[in-house]
């Protein structure tokens, strides 16, 4: 997988995400070389204003810069009413998010992380859903989503 590629394919598709965009991230995808990874934010009951959430989304997303040549996120603000949740989706070069990120970006502790199952459908159309921003997301509303790329 080249992630360059990706990550052109996903900014330059404007129309017919899911067919062009998410369809191509799964025939790029390299589960040898790279491996998937949902976070959720552990303590979304404190995300009571949404200009504040999305601003620690933001630095979270500034912070995570380092990582920029190993990986490609999306990070997802849920809800039309506080608490807002933040939920993410993290592609990382290797079977384990890299060891310097997690030593050097210390957001990563603010949220639990595990690794995507992809031979599991629901699973992998939570992937698809969280890559083109379906909206409602699990049922709720999406505020804002960002992407690291």
């Amino acid at each position: 997988m080249i992630l360059d590629e990706w990550k052109r394919l996903y900014s330059n598709t404007k129309t017919n995400f899911r067919e062009v965009a998410v369809k191509g991230f799964w025939d790029m995808y390299d589960p040898e070389g790279y491996s998937l990874w949902f976070c959720d934010y552990k303590y979304n009951d404190e995300n009571t204003v949404s200009f504040v959430t999305l601003n620690k989304v933001g630095g979270f997303l500034q912070r995570m810069d380092l990582a920029r040549k190993y990986a490609f996120g999306k990070m997802l603000v849920i809800g039309s009413e506080p608490p807002f949740k933040v939920k993410g989706l993290w592609l990382f070069r290797g079977q384990e998010i890299p060891k310097f990120i997690i030593d050097e970006c210390y957001d990563m502790e603010l949220y639990d992380w595990r690794k995507v199952d992809i031979t599991d459908e629901d699973q992998k159309e939570r992937v698809n859903q969280m890559i083109e921003d379906q909206e409602p997301f699990e049922g709720e509303a999406l505020l804002d989503a960002k992407c690291f790329k």
